[in-house]
This record gives structure tokens, C-alpha cells and sequence, in this order.
């Protein structure tokens, strides 16, 4: 069977660009709607720090078209009528972009005149890529904030707000900036056996708590187990992260159950085995003993933070890894764990 297309719905409350065009064809925005009345970007929860993004720097910095440009099609990945890419990624975007606006207000400073949505060109990004490079910073960084930039300058080429050459050498984007780059990536060396058995026996030791009868449930805590059940079935933490409560399911084999995760990337679901049977005082003493507790370990967690699910936020109701915060404003506002 083939693979279902899902249509999302265009969410209209969305600032739209209001733009016309000259005699040739270009976008001009309409002066009057820039700046915008609020210049801050707002993400909901997510897996890093980031919680806004403000694009007030960099306006009546000579670059109003594109930073309004850029600010609006920000909002649009957040809507729900482009929500294809998860809040996390689109505040990488925003990192990015930061680098990419100081340089577009350094070409404004250079030329004497504000630039527009139609200086966006080959030229605009191979001196962006020199900027990068100018940074200091290692390549893999500079691919890095080349490629979410880019990402935001094709949406906002797709839908017509600037002209994109998709080939041939005034193409927009150079085919391979960056050449061999896998080359000067150090992969990370693995844990030796002697240090993979101290880890295992340090977790041991400080997971023992959520055993207890009267356990309390802390984001150290949750984090540990995070990681105990990160480094049993080798998945990215965001599937982890985003687990339901119902990602036990059952299997046709006795004594083994599926780990049900969602891969929002591939818009799939993933399935780990995890046998049920248990032997909780030699848990991580070894890899086999791993495997034979990590599904009562979920059913422990699932079950002690089922009454926070109640007072969840939407954002948050039906997943695993729920405690309360500290660290909140209301200190029984119920949060979830993280990788950080």
C-alpha cells in the first residue's frame, strides 16, 4: 500500500507578508508594516534552552525587507499550517540567522543603501559564506548555520518572495560549499569496557531511588532513566523524550513487549523489543540483565508520574517523563525532563 499523504491545515491567524510588486516583477514590502508591532519570536517547550528569539537588532539597520521577511516566515514554520519541522529545529533557524542578518546590515553598511528581498542572490550568499568562514568558528559550525539558513531563504523562495536559481553557476546556492566536509569530522570514541562498566554501575546505584515506596520523582532522577533507557535501545533522544504512555504494547512472544516510538522525521513509528521479565537487583550489573529490566523500569515511571499527567500541559499530557518543577514561577507547575 502506498504511503498516505497528510494535508495540513493553514492556520490564518498567522501574520501574512504584505507585500506588491514593482514594475519587473521584485517583492516590496509595504513600509508601512515594518517593524512589526511585536518583534519577539515566542517557542513553546522544547528541547533546548531557547524559549524566543527577538528581531528587533536588526531592524532600521538597512535590512528591513529581509529581516521582516525572515521574522514572518519564523512565525509560519511555528503555525500549524507549516508545522513540518519540530520547534527545536526552527530555533536552530533563528541562531542562524542571527549570523546571516549581521552580515546582510555589514553589505548595507558597505553599499550606502538598504538592501531589499531582491539583493538575496548568488553573490549575497557567497560573501555569507565567507563571513562564516571569517568567524572563527570549525566547518562543521559553518555548514551548520549555512544549512538552516538556507532552509529558511527556500521557504521563502517558494513562495515567491525572492527569486531562487535552482542551477547552472548563478544558482542561488553553490552546489557543495563545502566539499570533503565528513573528512574533518572526528567521530566521538566509544566508552572503553572498563568505563562502560563503571557507568553502568554508577546508574545503578543512582536509579535505586524510584524502587522506593515513597519515591519522588525529580528531573535528575527522570534524566538518569532517560539515559539507562537511551543507552539499552540506542534511539535518539527526542523519540525518547516524546514517548506516550502507551509505547508499552504488547508482542506475539511470551515475556517481551514492543517499545513503541514515534520518528517524527520519517513520520513513522519505531519498535523496540524489550523482554518483561525482571530481576531488579541486578539491574545494569551487564548488558543481558539490562535488557531483561528496562520494561518494568518504564511501567515504574509510568506509574509514579501518572497522577501528574492530570495537571500536565496540553503540550505535555500523555507523555512519560512528567515531574514537578522547581525551578518554575509556580512551584507545582509540572514540567518534563530533558536532555541538557
Amino acid at each position: 500500500m502506498g504511503k498516505r499523504k497528510i494535508f495540513t491545515k493553514t492556520d490564518l491567524s498567522v501574520p501574512q507578508i504584505e507585500y506588491s510588486r514593482d514594475m519587473v516583477g521584485n517583492v516590496v514590502i509595504l513600509p508601512e508594516t515594518i517593524p512589526p508591532s511585536t518583534t519577539i519570536v515566542e517557542f513553546k517547550r522544547n528541547a533546548t534552552t531557547t524559549r524566543s528569539f527577538d528581531f528587533a537588532y536588526w531592524y532600521g539597520a538597512g535590512i528591513d525587507p529581509i529581516t521582516y521577511a525572515c521574522q514572518r516566515q519564523i512565525e509560519r514554520f511555528l503555525s500549524d499550517g507549516e508545522a513540518v519541522v519540530s520547534t527545536t529545529t526552527v530555533a536552530g533557524y533563528c541562531q542562524a540567522l542571527r549570523y546571516f542578518l549581521n552580515h546582510c546590515m555589514l553589505r548595507a553598511t558597505a553599499s550606502g543603501r538598504e538592501l531589499a528581498l531582491v539583493d538575496v542572490t548568488r553573490d549575497l550568499i557567497d560573501h555569507y559564506l565567507d563571513h562564516l568562514a571569517g568567524l572563527g568558528v570549525a566547518t562543521i559550525s559553518q555548514k551548520n548555520f549555512y544549512a538552516k539558513t538556507k532552509a529558511v531563504l527556500n521557504a521563502l523562495g517558494r513562495r515567491g518572495l525572492i527569486h531562487l536559481v535552482t542551477s547552472g553557476d548563478a544558482a542561488t546556492f553553490p552546489n557543495n560549499p563545502f566539499p570533503n566536509i565528513n573528512r574533518k569530522i572526528n567521530g566521538e570514541t566509544a566508552l572503553s569496557k572498563r568505563e562502560y562498566q563503571a557507568l553502568t554501575v554508577a546508574l545503578r546505584q543512582a536509579i535505586k531511588p524510584i524502587w522506593d515506596d515513597d519515591a519522588h520523582v525529580t528531573g535528575e532522577l527522570l534524566s538518569l532513566i532517560l539515559l539507562v533507557v537511551a543507552l539499552h535501545t540506542g534511539r535518539n533522544s527526542t523519540p525518547l523524550l516524546e514517548m506516550g504512555r502507551d509505547c508499552l504494547r504488547p508482542h506475539p512472544k511470551d515475556n517481551t513487549v514492543f517499545l513503541v516510538l514515534w520518528k517524527r522525521r520519517g513520520y513513522s513509528s519505531n519498535k523496540v523489543v524489550l523482554r518483561s521479565e525482571s530481576n531488579a537487583e541486578r539491574l545494569l550489573e551487564s548488558t543481558p540483565s539490562l535488557r531483561t529490566t528496562v520494561e518494568r523500569l518504564i511501567r515504574r515511571v509510568i506509574t509514579l508520574t501518572e497522577p501528574l499527567n492530570a495537571e500536565a500541559p496540553v503540550d505535555l499530557k500523555g507523555r512519560v517523563w512528567l515531574y514537578r518543577s522547581k525551578r518554575l514561577p509556580n512551584s507545582r507547575c509540572v514540567s518534563q525532563t530533558d536532555t541538557h
